[in-house]
């Protein structure tokens, strides 16, 4: 489900990366070990402002990589 920017944001979700292929699969892992919650968006390479000329050239699937903590592990103050 593709959301919006805004509707991400407000989730509590921050962009982390824009990537392809295999480092896609290794940044994915690294975030699943640190327990952290991970969201994908593909992406086209129109959409992307940075340099995309690998992921166009191996002809790969661009996804952006959100993150946010896992919404049971954030600790709230205690009102004492």
């Amino acid at each position: 489900m593709t959301k919006s920017k805004q509707q991400l944001e407000t989730e509590g979700w921050k962009l982390a990366s824009i990537t392809s292929g295999d480092h896609l699969k290794r940044t994915l892992e690294m975030y699943q070990e640190l327990g952290i919650e991970v969201h994908l968006e593909e992406t086209t390479p129109e959409e992307c402002q940075d340099c995309i000329k690998c992921f166009t050239t191996a002809n790969e699937a661009i996804y952006r990589i959100y993150t946010r903590t896992k919404i049971d592990e954030v600790q709230y103050p205690h009102n004492d």
